[in-house]
């Protein structure tokens, strides 16, 4: 990956990365980008899914972009018009994306998981005129769509067709195509045009739809050398920015994608890393912790493994170490960000826990409760401003101006702070941090404590509501396969590495799994539940 380093203005208390020109002009979507690239090797392997087996060459994928072009504009979908999308990584998934964002459609996206209750949240709000679904998807999404008043949305399936239902493959019949005459036609609004509505993670309550230019993902593609002649492996859909980045940042970078359209299970990540030979892997801490918890790990061959992009919540560096064991090829690198402003750090994982140093062309300052700016080694909420306008929530314009002020900052709600060396330290949200008699502990802090057993195979910690002392810190934890640490044992190495007002006053609690969204995010607030009722069963008779 691109080295990176940090810039500071005393004078403003801005941090910035490194000011680059951008490849790309007005007139290249992010299609239009793609099928240059794809054209430039047209037999080479583009894709493979690992449950069917399928391959298909960049020359495949190029044609079929075109025909789904094709076929919209026949069928009168203008650029700006919204599709829905709520499907796993399948054949023609690739296709599918490339052939929308071509004809300068925007692509409101879903993850299979959505319970119908989700899907009606979600396309309520932008209303699509189309829709794309897996098979098995079909019955749920129709009655999604009908409850909340589009009946007249077609669905397509894209996998696991259904007779009478209509299917993908009816775009890719007829026009005898050849990719290099055809041209993209330029954006209406440039590059700023919406190509994806994503939603936010869901952790924190209902999802709100970001707006996703063609701007903000081609301008962030400068690492994409880092992709050239390599196998990628992303479990995510494009539900998240992750599987966005490496379908459209894996094409263009020259990389194998392969694809999975089943979710993360580890079994299936180790058996792909091995029978593929994979090189990079982009995902979230949790699912490197289940894998290293996996009896499977010690028999399984990870030498191919050189990088392994990890984001989304708080990455350890013991976690990475634990690893680092069984792949001991692989450079561990921490990236963070979010939906509103896609990436802003990166970095090797170090024992500092650092995030790493600004991507290019971001501004992040840090401002305290008063909005006052705060120089190096103060805390306070981080602020983000990048050379591309955010469009703001779809349809929901309050939102939007709760997060992104007059002067182009977009408020994360994450606390941090800049050493002197420019390292970025992401502390915890800020709707995380809580107080015990009245000292703010954060449970980040000391999940990376916990984390540190070698024992422990992933941790949550979270605060219980007390009348007396604020909250409580609770640990979950997820011990390793062959682990009999005891609960007592968590609590004492947490007295002896942290302050009092940090200790485990709440308990610890052993389970098997974290209730996460789709992308494999814990959502601590259904965690905090757990504890609360837990400790209240524990301490009933007190």
């Amino acid at each position: 990956m691109a080295k990176q380093k940090t810039n500071y203005n005393p004078n403003t208390n801005i941090w910035s990365g490194e000011n680059i020109g951008m490849a790309y002009g007005p007139e290249d979507s992010i299609a239009a980008v793609a099928l240059r690239k794809m054209l430039e090797k047209p037999k080479q392997i583009a894709q493979v899914c690992y449950q069917s087996g399928n391959e298909m060459t960049n020359l495949e994928i190029a044609k079929h972009t075109i025909q789904v072009a094709k076929r919209f504009e026949k069928l009168q979908l203008h650029q700006g018009d919204i599709i829905g999308l709520c499907a796993g990584n399948t054949d023609y998934m690739a296709p599918l994306v490339f052939g929308a964002l071509a004809s300068g459609l925007c692509i409101s996206t879903l993850d299979p998981s959505f319970d119908k209750d989700g899907i009606k949240h979600v396309y309520s709000l932008t209303k699509p005129r189309m829709m794309f679904c897996d098979g098995q998807l079909y019955e749920k999404v129709r009655e999604a769509l009908d409850e909340c008043g589009l009946k007249a949305t077609e669905i397509y399936t894209i996998s696991k067709h259904l007779d009478g239902a209509p299917s993908i493959m009816e775009f890719f019949v007829g026009d005898n195509i050849d990719p290099y005459d055809y041209k993209v036609p330029a954006l209406k609004d440039g590059l700023d045009q919406t190509a994806f509505i994503v939603c936010t993670s869901g952790t924190t309550g209902l999802p709100k739809g970001v707006c996703v230019s063609h701007a903000t993902i081609v301008w962030n593609s400068f690492s994409l050398d880092a992709f050239k002649d390599t196998n990628l492996l992303c479990f995510s859909t494009l539900y998240w920015m992750s599987g966005i980045v490496a379908l459209v940042h894996g094409t263009i970078g020259g990389a194998k994608r392969i694809i999975s359209s089943d979710p993360f299970n580890v079994d299936d990540f180790l058996d792909i890393v091995q029978r593929y030979k994979v090189n990079i892997t982009i995902g979230p801490p949790s699912q490197i912790a289940m894998v290293i918890s996996s009896d499977k790990i010690t028999t399984t061959d990870l030498s191919s493994l050189v990088a392994s992009i990890i984001g989304g919540s708080a990455v350890s560096y013991s976690l990475t170490e634990k690893y680092r064991k069984y792949a001991k090829n692989v450079e561990c690198l921490v990236a963070y960000g979010c939906s509103e402003s896609s990436g802003v750090s990166m970095g090797k994982s170090s024992p500092n826990n650092s995030v790493g140093y600004l991507l290019p062309n971001v501004e992040v300052k840090i401002i305290d409760d008063d909005g006052k700016t705060l120089g190096p080694d103060e805390t306070g909420e981080l602020c983000v401003r990048t050379q591309i306008p955010w469009s703001g929530y779809y349809g929901n314009p309050s939102a939007t101006q709760e997060k992104y002020d007059a002067d182009g900052w977009i408020h994360t709600g994450d606390v941090g702070y800049f050493n002197d060396q420019g390292e970025l330290f992401v502390v915890d949200r800020k709707c995380d941090i809580r107080k015990y008699n009245n000292f703010h502990f954060s449970p980040t802090d000391i999940e990376f404590v916990i984390s540190k057993l070698p024992q422990v195979a992933d941790v949550c910690v979270v605060g219980i509501p007390h009348s007396v002392h604020g909250f409580l810190p609770a640990a979950c934890v997820i011990k390793r396969s062959d682990s009999e640490i005891t609960e007592s044992k968590i609590y004492q190495h947490v007295v002896d590495h942290m302050q009092d007002f940090e200790h485990l006053r709440g308990g610890v609690y052993f389970v098997e799994s974290f209730p996460q969204t789709a992308s494999g995010k814990i959502i601590r607030r259904k965690v905090a539940d757990m504890c609360e009722k837990l400790w209240k069963e524990k301490n009933k008779n007190n």
